[in-house]
């Protein structure tokens, strides 16, 4: 007999983080491919929901997907998106597989964080650079929850180390013009830029600094946790920029899951927005046909107790969190494709409010220096 399984997809095909969404959504989707083609004693049936881009809508797509009976929703791209809809999924029972990156400092039983946080990426990636490329830094950011978030504890952990945030900027979604804050960055003796811009606005910002850059002759890092390889196609060769990325999966030469995924798909570019999204349902529908139902309770157990092989590795769901344990690569952006710089040495177990990381690395940068902390304006 075989177990049909409805899942729920919300992701946005339009909007301005479009190549993140459709990336992710690809993986959902072409997850559920495999899974109806190979498995047997189970079938996965999609209720899909476009919200575009507009963050009101995706109240109304998860009301949609819930009152049609779904308790698995596999989706939403941006942290504004994903807390707008945690009320809805905690009133239902239902969860949310969510597969992008995030700020922390959030826990909710009705979510499946898949997609890292601030010390599965962003710690790791400030460690690194900050001895490799210096203390300095300029931190830009998308006028929202993840840019917010993201960027304080980048201050944290720059003072940690002694360095210095020389500036800290915010934009809107779809801003374009970066001209400010790019002669900033210019003046002043910047070792490196946090990129948290999200979609467009970070094509746009991107673009428009290594214009400068290569005006003046300076090569510069720019360092994100949401950047992959989905959006290297929005810009043209970065020739004054070292653009460093921080994630879970990169789609190196080699790569298995990669190969595998370019079967009937041509040379297609994948990412670990694809690849995580891709793991929630292949998980998901592992639980339910070892269950035989899609108790969402049952799902969390079964899942809890089972280290999983994923394309990413084998990797446990931590039964106090419900976030994934991840690897961390830093990869560097090199004729339109990342290359691995450097790897954690083991799998990271998700601290989403911070208080597990030990911080002895940047403290060991700052020793010797006579800074002393203090609040200041930051302009």
């Amino acid at each position: 007999m075989t177990y049909t399984l409805p899942l729920g997809v919300l992701y946005s095909t339009s909007g301005t983080y479009q190549r993140i969404s459709n990336h992710a959504r690809n993986g959902a989707l072409r997850a559920v491919e495999d899974i109806n083609r190979q498995a047997e004693g189970i079938r996965l049936e999609v209720y899909e929901f476009d919200p575009r881009g507009e963050l009101d809508a995706y109240h109304r797509g998860v009301e949609s997907l819930l009152k049609r009976g779904l308790r698995h929703i596999v989706g939403t791209t941006t942290s504004a998106s994903r807390k707008d809809i945690v009320p809805d999924l905690e009133r239902a029972a239902a969860l949310l597989w969510y597969a992008s990156p995030y700020e922390g400092f959030e826990c909710s039983e009705n979510v499946v964080y898949l997609g890292g946080s601030p010390n599965q990426n962003l710690v790791p990636l400030l460690s690194y650079v900050l001895r490799e490329h210096g203390k300095r830094g300029v931190l830009v950011g998308s006028n929202y929850v993840w840019g917010w978030e993201s960027n304080r504890i980048a201050r944290e952990l720059i003072g940690a180390a002694a360095g210095e945030v020389v500036a800290e900027r915010y934009f809107h979604f779809g801003d374009a013009d970066f001209t400010s804050v790019i002669e900033q960055i210019l003046q002043s003796d910047t070792d490196f830029v946090l990129n948290n811009l999200v979609g467009e606005s970070s094509y746009f910002f991107l673009e428009q600094l290594n214009t400068a850059c290569a005006r003046v002759s300076r090569r510069l890092p720019v360092l994100s946790c949401n950047f992959t390889e989905c959006e290297l196609s929005a810009v043209s060769r970065l020739s004054h920029l070292r653009l460093l990325s921080s994630g879970p999966w990169f789609d190196v030469a080699g790569n298995a899951f990669s190969a595998s995924q370019r079967v009937g798909n041509g040379e297609a570019v994948f990412s670990s927005c694809y690849t995580c999204a891709y793991t929630a349902v292949t998980m998901l529908a592992r639980a339910c046909q070892a269950i035989g139902d899609d108790d969402p309770d049952a799902v969390l157990a079964w899942l809890q107790n089972r280290p999983q092989v994923t394309p990413l590795g084998t990797l446990s769901l931590q039964p106090h969190n419900n976030h994934l344990t991840l690897p961390n690569c830093i990869a560097e952006a090199r004729d339109g494709r990342f290359e691995i710089v450097h790897r954690q040495p083991a799998t990271l177990e998700a601290d989403p409010y911070l208080t597990r990381t030990p911080l002895a690395q940047f403290h060991e940068l700052a020793a010797g220096s006579s800074a002393v902390p203090n609040l200041r304006v930051v302009k």
